[in-house]
């Protein structure tokens, strides 16, 4: 069930600046997929190609967004260890140390990676992609969940996990909190993120990935 649909910006001033200026930045850093095929997609509509990266170093949040920059054969110079905004701002902290930074993000999310990075380098961020929120409140699966035909929900940002919760109606909360549904977790923030909704959390991945999430929902299903 679609949570989030991903839009362009409704203005690409910034981030055509930002492209035109590539040649000042000495670090360029994507955290997701969105993000890596929106800024090339964004290339290319303005008659660029990946020339104008130059001698511009990677940075992936995680797997999934390493593998979408392999899609331009692209090789990330980092990834961290786990795939998460503090993870990822540790592992780049002395690297970025006294250079430019550009993160490129969707339009809305934490600011914890340009916090923490600004600290010890100048960072600009752009926000390449719109995410809105697009549950459609009479689809089948919320239909499906508030009848109990649905054991688990699998909630794979904090994004999504605002616009589904905030979209239950009392019977789905009620079997929620009673346990007979149980949500999985990607991450630590989006456990925080429902817990913040108070709703209970079942299981969160080990692995940040949507491959962690299974794994962890198989276990959780095996369990029960």
């Amino acid at each position: 069930m679609p949570a989030l649909e991903i839009r362009d910006p409704d203005d690409w001033t910034g981030v055509d600046r930002a492209i035109a200026e590539l040649t000042r930045y000495d670090w360029l850093v994507f955290t997701s997929a969105n993000g890596v095929h929106a800024l090339f997609r964004r290339l290319r509509q303005l008659g660029r190609d990946l020339r104008i990266l130059g001698q511009l170093h990677l940075a992936a949040i995680g797997p999934a967004t390493a593998a979408s920059l392999r899609e331009y054969l692209l090789d990330p110079d980092l990834i961290p260890s786990e795939y998460r905004s503090e993870a990822l701002a540790a592992a780049l902290r002395e690297r970025v140390a006294g250079r430019r930074v550009l993160l490129v993000r969707a339009d809305r999310g934490r600011e914890i990676l340009r916090d923490e990075l600004a600290a010890v380098a100048t960072v600009d961020q752009v926000a390449v992609y719109s995410q809105v929120d697009a549950l459609e409140l009479g689809s089948e699966p919320l239909a499906l969940l508030r009848e109990g035909e649905i054991d688990y929900v699998t909630l794979t940002s904090s994004n999504i996990a605002r616009a589904f919760l905030r979209a239950l109606d009392a019977p789905s909360r009620a079997r929620i909190a009673a346990g007979e549904v149980q949500l999985v977790s990607i991450s630590p923030v989006t456990s925080a993120t429902i817990r913040e909704l108070n709703f209970p959390v079942a299981a969160e991945a080990v692995e940040y990935t949507a491959a962690g999430v299974v794994d962890t929902l198989v276990r959780l299903a095996q369990r029960r």
